[in-house]
């Protein structure tokens, strides 16, 4: 009963991708569509290794299976391949083998995959968790970028991965981050995610996140009090200063005075690094 079930869906998955024919800007998507099929049928193997050599005739006979298998399953892609592009990529391709026309496939599309690799890495490296939100969901988004990558070709190592998803982390992970940094601790992305989901829970039992609301909110209403109180005042003061701030943009570069304020504002907080728009 488990055979005609998993010929079944292999079935239903090609259809999905003979929909879609291999054009050359559509590379990316279909070949990651062609990898879901070829790991159902577990024959992705062909798409990364040639077929071996022709065994001496005195080869042992599992080898001669081995090697047989490899072949067959090499030419029953090739077909798959094929059957999914354009005619004429069928055409450039029609005697090719499976691995050779993967690699050539790669070679003649690499711009494309370059883009993706730019778009996946910048979008990885400038990800930030938002104070409050769920720390796991945040450590998987950033483990599929770094799995993304690596399947572009620019994988990177787990010291590398976790150094970023470290400086991604909000204010109240400052602690846990200061004590992993100087235990020079080395872990993988899932020993991270561990770490991370019990620290989450330690800051939760802290009232971190309440704290910081309720001082928030007490700074707002003593600025709420102080505007009602001293609004007049406030606004014959704001009279008085139009003019001194009217000189000061005539006598300085309205660009440098800019930079100015920008510069002020990274400083007074270290937590952005945006620049106000103006």
């Amino acid at each position: 009963m488990t055979t005609p079930t998993v010929t079944t869906s292999s079935l239903t998955i090609r259809s999905i991708i003979e929909k879609e024919k291999l054009s050359g800007p559509n590379f990316l998507d279909w070949f990651r569509q062609l990898r879901i099929i070829l790991k159902l049928e577990k024959k992705g193997y062909v798409l990364d290794e040639p077929i071996p050599e022709e065994l001496l005739a005195n080869a042992a006979k599992a080898s001669k299976d081995a090697r047989l298998k490899h072949v067959n399953d090499s030419t029953e892609v090739a077909c798959i391949m094929l059957a999914t592009m354009i005619p004429e990529l069928q055409k450039t391709f029609e005697f090719h083998k499976a691995f050779e026309m993967i690699e050539q496939l790669r070679v003649m599309f690499q711009f494309q995959a370059k883009q993706e690799r730019f778009e996946t890495l910048n979008a990885f490296i400038g990800c930030k968790m938002d104070e409050g939100s769920s720390v796991s969901a945040h450590v998987l988004k950033m483990k599929a970028y770094v799995e993304q990558l690596a399947r572009l070709g620019f994988p990177f190592g787990d010291e590398l991965a976790t150094d970023v998803i470290l400086a991604s982390l909000p204010k109240s992970f400052n602690q846990f981050v200061m004590n992993f940094t100087m235990n020079d601790w080395e872990r993988s992305i899932n020993e991270l995610h561990n770490m991370l989901k019990n620290a989450e829970a330690n800051i939760k039992k802290s009232g971190y996140s309440q704290v910081l609301i309720i001082r928030e909110g007490q700074i707002s209403k003593k600025k709420t009090v102080i505007i009602s109180v001293r609004g007049k005042a406030r606004a014959r003061a704001r009279e008085r200063v139009k003019g001194g701030l009217l000189l000061l943009t005539q006598l300085i570069n309205p660009s440098l005075l800019l930079t100015l304020i920008a510069f002020t504002t990274m400083k007074r907080d270290t937590g952005s690094t945006t620049i106000p728009n103006t």
